[in-house]
C-alpha cells in the first residue's frame, strides 16, 4: 500500500457532491470553510494513518486539524460519511476499480471472541 495522497480530482469530487445529498447545518459566526478542502483533509488521514496534526499546513487544498476532526464527527454523526464511503464503494465495483475476489477479513478483533473466551 503506498502511502502517497492526491487531492481529490474535479471528477471525484463531483461524485462525492452527488452522494453527500445533504443540507449542512444553517452558517453562523465564521464563514464555513470549503467542503472540499474538509473532505481533502479528512482522506489525507484516513490514507496515509497519521496523526490530525500531520495534515499539511497548505490553506488552499486543506483546513486544519480541528475543523476537520469536527467535520468527521458532523458527517459521521449525520449518516454522510457512510453514505459517501458506500457510494464510492459502489462507484469502485461498478468502474472494475475494486477486485472482491481478494477480499479477506479478518475477526480477531471481534468482539465475539472476547465471550466465547470467558464462556
Amino acid at each position: 500500500m503506498t502511502k502517497h495522497f492526491t487531492c481529490l480530482s474535479d471528477s471525484q469530487w463531483e461524485t462525492i457532491k452527488r452522494l453527500t445529498d445533504w443540507n449542512p447545518p444553517p452558517q453562523t459566526g465564521v464563514p464555513r470553510t470549503d467542503f472540499r478542502k474538509i473532505l481533502n483533509s479528512i482522506f489525507f488521514i484516513l490514507t496515509r494513518g497519521c496523526r490530525w496534526a500531520d495534515i499539511p499546513q497548505n490553506p488552499d487544498l486543506y483546513c486544519s486539524k480541528s475543523t476537520a476532526h469536527r467535520w468527521l464527527i458532523i458527517l459521521k454523526e449525520a449518516h454522510v460519511f457512510d453514505r459517501v464511503l458506500s457510494g464510492l464503494l459502489q462507484v469502485g465495483i461498478s468502474d472494475n476499480k475494486i477486485d472482491l475476489s481478494q477480499v479477506a477479513i479478518d475477526g480477531f478483533f471481534s468482539p465475539r471472541a472476547w465471550w466465547r473466551e470467558r464462556g
